[in-house]
């Protein structure tokens, strides 16, 4: 199999890449706020058996250096088209991207559609959870976890998060492309169950969406369930070679 590693220099920082397999389209693999690379191990292997995969470290994770901050969803995914463009990747990409990640893959998408030849969201957060949260909470708790989402220096890669929400509301689109959400099973607490049913919110992004359900209600599907994540992005990159055909 053929591996990889990509060194982007973005403004005098490396970011770090990861590339394996053959064929098209290109799998980008995109971890969740505070993850790195290193969380798709169960799946980038597996998908590179197919077709050809990216992972990455995203600004001040992994291998990859710090950026200024705050990050928005602009700077991240400007940073990930660089590091395409020095690999000299190029379209058509599907990304895969879990929990916060999934906006960022949506202002990608809405940016750049012409990039994109499919998506799966991976137990992405919908960014209404917090307005339906604060229904549910005390006063107390509610103010904590506002003061916590409006303040890029209380996560763990100093996001804007509020500043990201807004990107992606101003520009949303509707995408023509298949769209695969995944699902952690439901169980009884409150606000796991506003934010399972938030997402089926996201079969409106795109005319071809399915929604697939894990067995487990584990966040991390990718660990706890890769098969459903493997099969779900096999099943993109066949019906694109279908179209192709």
């Amino acid at each position: 199999m053929n591996t990889h590693k990509i060194d982007a220099l973005i403004d005098g920082r490396h970011l770090y890449g990861f590339l394996s397999g053959e064929g098209e389209p290109i799998a980008i693999l995109d971890a969740g706020l505070g993850d790195h690379s290193q969380v798709w191990q169960n799946i980038q292997p597996e998908v590179a058996r197919f077709t050809k995969v990216l992972i990455y470290d995203r600004a001040g994770m992994g291998q990859s250096n710090k950026a200024p901050i705050p990050r928005t969803c602009k700077d991240m995914v400007e940073d990930l088209r660089q590091l395409l463009h020095a690999a000299d990747l190029r379209p058509p990409f599907i990304l895969i991207a879990h929990s916060w990640s999934g906006i960022n893959a949506r202002w990608y998408a809405n940016q750049y559609p012409n990039d994109l030849a499919g998506m799966v969201l991976i137990d992405p957060v919908h960014e209404d959870k917090y307005a339906r949260f604060e229904k549910i909470l005390s006063e107390e708790r509610a103010a904590r976890m506002w003061a916590s989402v409006n303040d890029p220096y209380k996560n763990d890669e100093n996001i804007d998060r509020i500043a990201c929400i807004r990107q992606v509301h101003d520009n949303q689109h509707v995408f023509d492309f298949p769209l695969i959400i995944l699902t952690r099973a439901t169980d009884t607490d409150e606000m796991n169950i506003i934010e399972t049913s938030l997402q089926a919110e996201f079969l409106k992004l795109s005319t071809h969406s399915k929604q697939y359900f894990s067995k487990s209600d584990d966040h991390y599907i990718q660990n706890s369930d890769p098969g459903l994540v493997i099969d779900s992005i096999r099943q993109i990159v066949e019906s694109i070679k279908v179209k192709g055909n």
